[in-house]
This record gives C-alpha cells, structure tokens and sequence, in this order.
C-alpha cells in the first residue's frame, strides 16, 4: 500500500502539480507520509512517527525540512515551508500544531509597512509542543523545552524551560535532575 501512495503522490504530483499533490498528502496513512517526504528531499531521521493529518504549504519539495532521530509530529500540523524549519532529535510536536515562517501581505497595502519576510524555525533536543500551539518565524525552542497547550510561540525559548500562553511566557525551570 506504501508504493501506491508513493506512486499516486507522484503522478498527481506530475501531472496536477505540487498543490494537487500536496492535498492528496493529508489523507494518506501515516505509513506512507515518511517515503513521500524522503523522496522529494526532507531529511527524516529514524524511528520518527507522523501522523495522517499533515499539512505542507509554500513548497514545491519538502527541501526545507529537516528531522532528527526519534521524533513524534501529531495529527492534523502545518507546516510552512516558504523557510527552513529544523527539528532535533527527540522532540514531540502533539496534534494541530502550526509553524510558520513567514509572512507576506501581497494583496493588503500593509505591504508597504510589512514587507514580505521569512525566517526559519529550530526545535532543539528533548523538545515538547503541546497540543494546538503556533510557531512564529524565526523562533528556536532551546532543549528540554516544554511548550504548553495552546500556546504562541513569537520568542526565542530558553533551555530547560516550561512556557505557555498567548503570547507564551516563562512559567518555570526544567530541573530534570532533581525531579
């Protein structure tokens, strides 16, 4: 079953172009997703897990994607791809998360006080995304980081660190050590 959805991606990718493929892509089991990255240029460590769901956008490869060892991404995410979005080894990224990379007014006149820009997102090791949190560009989220539920993300975010809210705050330390 993987190799037909490896060849229906391609050949809606071919014949109807990226856009066409990439919807498709959100309705294939999550045991097909993996490949079909691979093929058009992510790079996607081992024992990742992604879930059905997911959701590509300003991209015609998954070039600007990159994966470590052992990560888990919920179901139902997007992920904005117009800049790079860089995830280490270990993370957990729960359902309908949203990282974006960049914004771009093209049809608002906020253009001329907004100009088009994009930035890359990095996720370090040990990492946690709650369920429904968004990422804004050019934002890292440093190791051991917990990011609660719900939250935005527009911030750098420090090691070993718990934030949530909107805007997402600092709430504690991670002292892994001592519990």
């Amino acid at each position: 079953m993987r190799i037909l959805n490896l060849l229906d991606f391609y050949l809606k990718y071919y014949i109807f172009g990226p856009h066409t493929a990439l919807n498709a892509l959100k309705r294939y089991p999550k045991y097909s997703i993996i490949p079909i990255l691979k093929k058009f240029g992510a790079v996607v460590g081992d024992k990742c897990d992604i879930e059905s769901g997911i959701t590509f956008h300003n991209c015609t490869d998954f070039t600007n994607l990159n994966i470590g060892n052992n990560c888990h991404i919920g179901k139902d995410c997007f992920f904005d791809l117009r800049d790079k979005i860089t995830i280490e080894e270990n993370v957990v990224i729960s359902m309908k998360n949203t990282l974006i990379t960049h914004i771009d007014m093209t049809k608002s006149d906020l253009t001329k006080l907004y100009k088009p820009s994009s930035k890359s997102i990095y996720i370090e090791n040990n990492s946690y995304l709650g369920a429904n949190c968004t990422i804004l560009m050019g934002v890292n989220i440093g190791s051991y980081s917990f990011i609660a539920a719900n939250s935005l993300v527009k911030t750098n975010i420090t090691n070993n660190c718990l934030y949530g809210g909107v805007p997402a705050k600092f709430i504690k330390k991670i002292d892994l050590k001592n519990g």
